[in-house]
């Protein structure tokens, strides 16, 4: 029976290195799941923060856009109207003004 015994008792103490063995696996599977949980939720709100940061450029782009378009449209509009009735068209410089009348005076005095 001594021999028995020993053999239980050797048994049992494999079948209890095996299951300490598992458990030991299975707390390492499970830190290293939690580790790649917390890693893929960190992805995620980087994700979330460069979907919003591109919604906010494409709402910047369209208003740009739209800026553009009606400044198109104002263009459009302005290039039908004389110049000397488009106040932004008319030059703004006296001194351009002053050269113009001069010049017609000299041409006159010349004639």
């Amino acid at each position: 029976m001594g021999v028995m015994t020993t053999n239980a008792t050797i048994d049992s103490k494999l079948v209890r290195a095996i299951a300490d063995e598992q458990l030991a696996n299975n707390v390492f599977m499970i830190e290293w799941l939690v580790k790649a949980q917390q890693q893929l939720s960190l992805q995620q709100r980087l994700i979330d923060q460069q979907q919003q940061q591109i919604s906010t450029q494409q709402q910047e782009i369209e208003k740009l856009k739209e800026e553009r378009d009606k400044l198109k449209n104002r263009n459009s509009k302005n290039s039908s109207v004389p110049p000397s009735s488009d106040p932004l068209k008319k030059p703004s410089d006296k001194k351009k003004r002053k050269k113009g009348v001069l010049n017609v005076l000299i041409c006159s005095m010349r004639n």
